[in-house]
Parts: C-alpha cells; structure tokens; sequence
C-alpha cells in the first residue's frame, strides 16, 4: 500500500482515520491543506474543520512533509493526482445525488523549488503542485456551494499516479471538463483507475449558512453519520451515496432555499511561515469555471 511509503516525517494524530466515518476509499495520514494560500503566516484547517463558504472558493493549497519519499515514476519524481467529492448532496439526509466531483487534478508532485513552510506542530511541509508537470486539471477545482444548512463533507484525497500521464478511466469519460460533476463514485473510481490506497486525506465541513475558519469541528447532529453530534452508524458500513453514472439533477427548491447557522465544536489548529504567494487554484494550474457548471453547482453542493 502506498501509504506506507510515508515512512519519515508524519504528522502527529495520523493513527486515526483522517477521512470521515464510513467513507471509502480510506486513509489514516493527514493531507495539510490551507485556505489561507496568499498568507505569510497560513492557518492550516483542522480535520473536519468548518468554514464559511466563501472561505473555500478558491482551491487550497495541500502540502505533505517535506522528508516524504516515494519510489519515482521511472525517471521522473513521484506524481500524484488529487480528488475531491461531496457525498453529501443535495443533503447530508438525502445524498441522492452524490457524489458531486469538485476537483481531480493529476500531474502533481512535491515542489523542491520553494523552500519548506513550517506547519502544524512544527512539521516542514513540502507544497504539492502540478506547475513541474504543467498538467491541467481534467476537473478543475469548484467551491462548495451546499444547498442544506446541515453541512456537507468536503473529502480531499492524495494518490500515487500510476504513470507519466492519466486519463480518466472507461464509464467517467462524463466527467472531463467537469460539465457533468454528479452521481459520482470515488471507490469505482479508484477501481477503474487501478489506483491504490490513498497515501493522505483531509476534510472539510461547509453548509448554507456555517461560519468559520477551518479551526473548529462540528457538534451539530444534521451533518452526516459520525460527523459532530449525529451519532448513527449506517447499515451497510458506507454513508456515501451515488453510482458512476452520467445522470444529473438538481436539488428540491426548498433545499435550495435553505438558510441557518451551524454549531462548531473546540478544536483547533494552527500553521506559519508560508513563502509562497498566489492562488491554490493558479499553483495547481486549475481554470476557470464555466457558468453554467457554477449554477449547477449552487443547486447541490
């Protein structure tokens, strides 16, 4: 299992699952992501942390420790995609239309250009970017744009690339461009692509009306199963839903009308000395969205 291979320099805290409960795929290592990418000091979000929306419109900037190794891709330095869904949409109580596809970005490597930024606890991160590859992304990063008050899960995760290039497997073609971004699967995908465990993961919480910076956790019990105070274990052990298919929908006008404040919690984080400026989204070489798939998005997540 590649994930393994992140034998030096992890992050304390990894011995526990760092994406949600019941969600598959899985990791136990932490992916140090940020929001605060044109900041000299950034806060790196807690797993789980909640935000305000328009905290995550741009794509964050992800980061692993700066002494990882990984075996290279042949001659080339080890590459790795990043992905990101919603399991939650229209609603963590009616995921019907999830998985929503926010961002599947491959062509990145850990950048040995820019000089370490001091993370939580200290650590030396390496930041991860697609600028040494120039590789586009195949679904360029979408905000959060979740319809219900009870949040939705925001699940990022880290793969090792299985070759120079990638290209979207049989059954998602649908998704190249990212016109189409729902009813996906992200452990179909994960099959088809043959690709293996993830080697870090993070999560974030963002519903219609939540405030926040990424430092608190959740303690409402409207979020989806094992998140803050919604104690329920699904049968069937997964709380994802949706199926690789090129179906869309949108959510109910009452969902999209929803409004409220959310509860948070009292965990907290924190990061520093970053020497890097720009945009997550530029550094990745994400594009702009078109408007059409914004609206879209407005209606699930």
């Amino acid at each position: 299992m590649q994930s393994k291979l992140l034998s030096f320099g992890l992050l304390a805290g990894t011995a526990l699952a760092q994406t949600p409960p019941y969600f598959d795929p899985s990791s136990g290592v932490n992916l140090p992501a940020t929001f605060d990418v044109n900041s000299t000091t950034p806060q790196f979000f807690v797993n789980g942390g909640v935000f305000a929306r328009n905290a995550t419109q741009s794509a964050p900037q992800l980061f692993l420790p700066a002494n990882s190794t990984f075996p290279s891709n042949g001659t080339q330095p080890a590459t790795f995609i990043i992905l990101m869904v919603d399991p939650d949409a229209p609603s963590p109580q009616d995921n019907s239309r999830g998985e929503i596809l926010h961002w599947l970005q491959p062509g990145v490597r850990l950048s040995r250009s820019i000089e370490p930024t001091a993370g939580p606890n200290g650590t030396q991160l390496a930041m991860l970017s697609a600028t040494d590859t120039d590789t586009a992304a195949i679904v360029p990063y979408a905000g959060p744009a979740p319809p219900s008050v009870g949040p939705h899960r925001y699940i990022i995760m880290l793969f090792r690339q299985p070759g120079d290039d990638f290209e979207l497997p049989d059954g998602f073609e649908q998704y190249d461009g990212g016109a189409n971004r729902t009813l996906f699967n992200a452990s179909e995908f994960v099959q088809a692509a043959s690709l293996d465990a993830p080697v870090a993961a993070t999560f974030f919480l963002v519903g219609n009306g939540t405030d926040g910076d990424g430092s608190l956790t959740y303690t409402g019990s409207d979020a989806a199963a094992g998140i803050g105070g919604n104690t329920t274990n699904p049968e069937g052990g997964s709380s994802t839903g949706g199926s690789n298919s090129s179906a869309s929908g949108t959510a109910s006008s009452s969902d999209a009308a929803e409004t409220g404040a959310a509860a948070t919690g009292t965990s907290t984080a924190s990061g520093s000395a970053a020497t890097q400026s720009g945009s997550g989204a530029e550094k990745l070489g994400v594009g702009a969205l078109i408007g059409a798939v914004a609206g879209a998005m407005v209606l699930l997540g």
